[in-house]
């Protein structure tokens, strides 16, 4: 529904400090019966950690969505899928424009970019560097969807057990985790090198998060990697 980026202040303080862990209480237990929620988050990518409105109950696309067209909802749902069934979890700019060859009616590539724009606006999708991106609200607010349709594809990081479309893969298991999931499980020194997962030798690891300025947070959101068995499981990795 909306997201607000956590100032620099805050973010230094962890993913959710203590003082604004209680405000964001308190407005949910007013919120609860308006089927809504405020929940911190953190962006798969880039360090910054984001407070998104979501609703709790009808994660349906076609009311999430209720303020486009039925047009312009058939080119998200579009752009969704080939997001969340692609290798990479995100796809070419060029390729999201020439979804209108797929699309019904007579939409032309200056109409998608036009919509890509707008999804963009209003942070349901995001483009870097030539790739369009689901947004970590689009992430949030549509994980019960993505879930149940697109079950064979998903990608579940082994640490925080929630979806990961963006992250380090081991070479090994093929697991994808969130760099910012890397980035705690890696500050343990015993266990810098070896995947979570399936415990190979992984000194990458440290260099995918070497130069991303993570802001320090609760390592207890991560557990050891000798609490956890060491098994890939469904949606460890992409089909």
């Amino acid at each position: 529904m909306a997201a607000v980026e956590a100032d620099e202040e805050e973010a230094t303080a962890g993913p959710c400090p203590k003082d604004m862990e209680l405000a964001v209480s308190i407005i949910n237990k007013v919120i609860k019966g308006l089927n809504m929620e405020i929940r911190c988050a953190q962006d798969e990518i880039t360090p910054a950690k984001y407070y998104l409105l979501v609703n709790t109950v009808d994660s349906h696309i076609s009311r999430t969505f209720s303020k486009f067209s039925a047009a312009e909802l058939e080119f998200f749902k579009t752009v969704l899928s080939e997001i969340v069934t692609s290798e990479d979890g995100c796809i070419s700019s060029t390729a999201c424009l020439n979804l209108n060859s797929s699309l019904p009616g007579n939409m032309t590539k200056s109409d998608t970019e036009a919509l890509l724009e707008k999804f963009c606006k209003y942070q349901w999708l995001y483009q870097k560097d030539g790739k369009v991106h689901l947004t970590i609200l689009s992430i949030v607010e549509l994980e019960p969807l993505i879930l149940s349709a697109y079950e064979d594809y998903v990608n579940i990081c082994r640490l925080c057990k929630r979806i990961v479309m963006q992250g380090y893969r081991c070479d090994r298991c093929l697991a994808l985790l969130h760099l910012h999931c890397v980035h705690l499980y890696t500050k343990g020194v015993d266990r810098i090198h070896s995947c979570p997962v399936c415990s190979a030798d992984q000194p990458e690891m440290l260099a995918a998060v070497k130069n991303i300025p993570f802001h320090s947070g609760d390592d207890n959101r991560i557990p050891s990697a000798s609490s956890r068995e060491n098994k890939t499981g469904k949606g460890s990795a992409r089909k």
